[in-house]
C-alpha cells in the first residue's frame, strides 16, 4: 500500500486492517470495510471510464434511504479524482436547480432522478446502477493530494445556497491510525449531506475505524428501537430530534443503558432539553457542539456543567477568537462578539469570490454568530448578527428569549425575530408549537415571559402555530416568520 495522501487512501489502510467489520449500516444495508473499498475502486474506475477527469464536479443528489450508496458514490468519485457534490433531496427542485447551477456538474449519481431530470449531463446514473470498470481506476499515487475534494451546499436559511469547498487534506484531519481496540459505533439520522452528516457520518468509519449508522428517515419511535436493537455507544441528534425522542409518550420505556455518549449540535439546544435528557438518562455523558461548513470552527462541551450552562458550547479554543464590529479582538468576560475561527486549509466558496472575500479573511472564518466568554472561559452563544434585534437602542439576542419560552412545559418549539416598530425601530416577536397534548394561549405564555424576562425582552407579540417552517436540516426557517409576525404585531397594535 503507498501512502496516505487522501481520505481515499486511509480507507484502503482501514479495507486490510477490518476487512470484515461493518463500516456503513444503512439499516436496509450494510457495507464492510473491504466491500466499500472495493466498490469505491470499482465505481472510480466507471466513472472515468465514461469519460470523468480530475476536478470533473459529480452532483449527488441522493437520501438517507440510501446511505451506503451515498458513501460508495463519495469515496468513487475521490478515488476518480473529482470532486463530490451531495445535495439534500428534500431541498425544492429550483435549490437543486440553483445548486447545480453553481457546481456545472458533468456528472450524476441519484435516487430521485426526476429532480435532475432537466439537467444538462454527459453522464447520471441512479444508485442500484452505478457504472463499474475497475480497469479503468486512475493510479491513485498520480492525483493530486492538495486538490479540492467535496462542495457542500450550505443550508440555505439565509438566501441564495452556496457551496462551501473543502479540500482533501481538510479531510484528512483528525484520521487516526489503524490499531483499534473495539469497534465502536455511532447512530444518526442526519441528512448525510450536510457538513455534519457528510463531514461528520459519511467520513466516520474511513477516518476513525467506527460504524456509522444512519436511520433512512427520521421517526422518534424509529430512532428509539434502533438504539434497543443496535446498542450504539454514541447517539447523534440535532436539538429538534432530541426534543421529538424527549416528547415521545414511551421514552423512558427504551434501553439506553449501552449508550455512552449523546452528541448533539447545528443549531441552538434549549436548556430544558439538556435537563430532560439528564434526569431521564443520568449515565450519559451529553456534549454540545458548534461547528460551521465554512470550517475553523470546532468546539464542544466536555463536562457535565458545561453542558448544564445554557448556550454553552465549551471553552473557547486557541484557534478561535471573539472580535468586536470593529473588528478587534474581544478579550473581557461577558462582552458579546462575533465569533471567528483559525483554519490551516482554509475553505472557500465556489465561484462566489465576493462571499469569500467577505467571510475568509486571512485564514480567518467570520461566522455571523454571537458569543460570549463567562468567568470560567467558557464560549456561550448567543444567537446570529444578523437576528440582532435592536429595540429601542439595546441590542437583544433572540436566543435568550427562546431559552425563556423552552422553559415553558407547553412549548415544544420557539423561534424569536425583530419586526418594525415605528417608535423603537424593532419590536419583539415569537411564534411557538406546542407539545401533544398540551395547551396554552399567548398570553398565558408572555405572562410566563414576564417572569424570566426583563420586561424590554418580554414577547408583544406571539403566535402559535401547528409547524414551524423547518429547512430539511431541521433549522427553523426565520425569514418565512418575519412576515406573519409582523402582520400579527400591526393587528395587535391596531386593536390597541
Amino acid at each position: 500500500m503507498g501512502q496516505v495522501r487522501r481520505i481515499s487512501d486511509a480507507l484502503k489502510v482501514r479495507a486490510q486492517h477490518q476487512a470484515g467489520e461493518i463500516a456503513h449500516d444503512g439499516i436496509n444495508r450494510q457495507i464492510t470495510y473491504a466491500e466499500w473499498d472495493r466498490e469505491a475502486d470499482e465505481i472510480g474506475g466507471g466513472l472515468a471510464a465514461a469519460g470523468l477527469v480530475p476536478g470533473d464536479r459529480v452532483f449527488l443528489p441522493i437520501s438517507n434511504a440510501h446511505a451506503v450508496e451515498m458513501a460508495t458514490a463519495v469515496f468513487a468519485v475521490f478515488r476518480a479524482g473529482g470532486i463530490a457534490c451531495p445535495i439534500n433531496t428534500r431541498l425544492n427542485a429550483k435549490e437543486i436547480a440553483d445548486f447545480a447551477e453553481l457546481t456545472t456538474p458533468r456528472w450524476c449519481i441519484t435516487d430521485v432522478p426526476d429532480v435532475v431530470a432537466g439537467l444538462k449531463l454527459d453522464g447520471c446514473w441512479t444508485v442500484d446502477a452505478m457504472p463499474r470498470n475497475l480497469a479503468a481506476l486512475p493510479d491513485q499515487a498520480s492525483l493530486d493530494p492538495e486538490a479540492d475534494a467535496e462542495i457542500l451546499g450550505t443550508s440555505g436559511t439565509t438566501g441564495k445556497i452556496k457551496g462551501v469547498v473543502v479540500s482533501h487534506p481538510d479531510l484528512m484531519k483528525g484520521v487516526t491510525g489503524t490499531n483499534m481496540d473495539k469497534s465502536r459505533s455511532t447512530l444518526n439520522a442526519l441528512p448525510l449531506t450536510g457538513s455534519g452528516g457528510n463531514l461528520g457520518i459519511v467520513m466516520l468509519p474511513a477516518r476513525g475505524g467506527a460504524t456509522a449508522i444512519t436511520q433512512p428517515k427520521f421517526d422518534p419511535k424509529g430512532f428509539l428501537e434502533l438504539v434497543k436493537e443496535k446498542q450504539p455507544d454514541l447517539v447523534y441528534l440535532v436539538p429538534s430530534m432530541l426534543r421529538l425522542i424527549l416528547d415521545h409518550p414511551d421514552v423512558a420505556n427504551y434501553d439506553f443503558a449501552g449508550v455512552k455518549y449523546l452528541m448533539t449540535g447545528t443549531a441552538p439546544l434549549p436548556h430544558d432539553s439538556v435537563k430532560r435528557a439528564l434526569d431521564l438518562w443520568p449515565h450519559v455523558r451529553m456534549r454540545n457542539s458548534y461547528g460551521m461548513s465554512e470550517g475553523g470552527i470546532g468546539v464542544g462541551t466536555t463536562t457535565r456543567e458545561q453542558v448544564l450552562k445554557p448556550g454553552c458550547v465549551g471553552k473557547l479554543p486557541p484557534h478561535m477568537q471573539l472580535r468586536d464590529e470593529a473588528g478587534n479582538v474581544v478579550t473581557q468576560p461577558g462582552v458579546v462578539g462575533e465569533i471567528y475561527g483559525f483554519q490551516k486549509h482554509a475553505r472557500r466558496y465556489w465561484n462566489d469570490p465576493e462571499a469569500t472575500a467577505a467571510s475568509f479573511i486571512g485564514g480567518w472564518t467570520k461566522t455571523g454568530d454571537l458569543g460570549y466568554v463567562d468567568h470560567d472561559g467558557d464560549l456561550i452563544m448567543a444567537g446570529r448578527s444578523k437576528e440582532l434585534i435592536i429595540r429601542g437602542g439595546y441590542n437583544i439576542t433572540p436566543l435568550e428569549i427562546e431559552t425563556a419560552l423552552h422553559q415553558h412545559p407547553a412549548v415544544q418549539q420557539a423561534a424569536v425575530v425583530g419586526v418594525e416598530h415605528e417608535v423603537l425601530g424593532e419590536d419583539i416577536a415569537a411564534a411557538v408549537t406546542l407539545r401533544p397534548g398540551q395547551s396554552a394561549t399567548p398570553d398565558e405564555i408572555i405572562a410566563f415571559c414576564r417572569q424570566h424576562l426583563a420586561d424590554n425582552k418580554v414577547p408583544r407579540t406571539l403566535l402559535v402555530l401547528d409547524e414551524m417552517p423547518l429547512n430539511p436540516n431541521g433549522k427553523i426557517l426565520k425569514k418565512e416568520l418575519v412576515g406573519p409576525l409582523t402582520e400579527a404585531a400591526k393587528a395587535r397594535r391596531a386593536a390597541g
